[in-house]
């Protein structure tokens, strides 16, 4: 890993300990002055009091740059809290111009269920379950994942008809519903036929989706006449 890499990660350790970080001391700690530019862009800078403070998804955006420097991407990921693996997955589909709900919530047959993201682009929904793990043990908790992500996903299926609004897919005829898991690992895999994607590779997986989608799991449904679902009080 470069230079310039290490720094990037250096900052991210630091943002994650604490969001507000002292203009200078940042300055100093980053040393390269068109670095120190790009990186506080991605803050809130406040000149004022000579602070700069990170968000979420300012620190989501610093991870995707020291990645774009060279940075170990697992390395990265370990340094992102749930709601920023999260963001990540959300920040994917949307570059591949999926409408996205992060934690959307449901109830079906008195259940209550809820997804990590859900992405979609007619007819495709993705329903992902946004996972970092453990190597030991970790072929039997993806098993269960991918269980109880099929649950999920079937369950969506069965409640679409009462989501036409809240999801946005009014005028939507032919659904494919897709449940996946992204992870921290390395390896890509499948478990009943559910697809298991380092989340470094999800563009890719999301971008050539089209092309093997008849060889993964997915539901097929279709969609009432949304003008008789406006009148339909279930």
């Amino acid at each position: 890993m470069n230079k310039k890499a290490e720094t990037i990660i250096s900052v991210l350790k630091k943002a994650r300990e604490i969001e507000t970080l002292d203009t200078e001391e940042l300055r100093s700690m980053v040393g390269d002055p068109e670095l120190f530019n790009l990186l506080t862009t991605k803050g809130n800078n406040d000149q004022i009091k000579k602070i700069i403070t990170f968000d979420l998804e300012s620190r989501l955006q610093i991870a995707l740059i020291a990645i774009k420097y060279g940075a170990d991407v697992e390395k990265v990921c370990k340094l992102l809290n749930w709601k920023e693996f999260e963001a990540f997955s959300k920040s994917a589909l949307e570059k591949s111009n999926y409408l996205c709900t992060q934690n959307y919530r449901f109830k079906h047959n008195q259940k209550r269920y809820e997804i990590d993201v859900v992405g979609l682009k007619k007819p495709l929904i993705l329903c992902i379950d946004a996972k970092h793990y453990k190597k030991s043990g970790k072929n039997h908790i993806l098993k269960i994942a991918c269980e109880k992500q099929i649950e999920r996903a079937e369950a969506l299926s069965k409640e679409l008809p009462k989501s036409v609004t809240k999801l946005r897919i009014a005028g939507w005829k032919n659904v494919n519903i897709i449940p996946l898991i992204v992870t921290l690992l390395p390896e890509e895999g499948f478990f009943e036929q559910v697809p298991i994607v380092p989340f470094f590779k999800l563009n890719n997986f999301i971008n050539e989706l089209q092309t093997y989608i008849s060889e993964i799991y997915h539901i097929q449904t279709k969609l009432p006449d949304y003008t008789m679902l406006k009148d339909w009080n279930p």
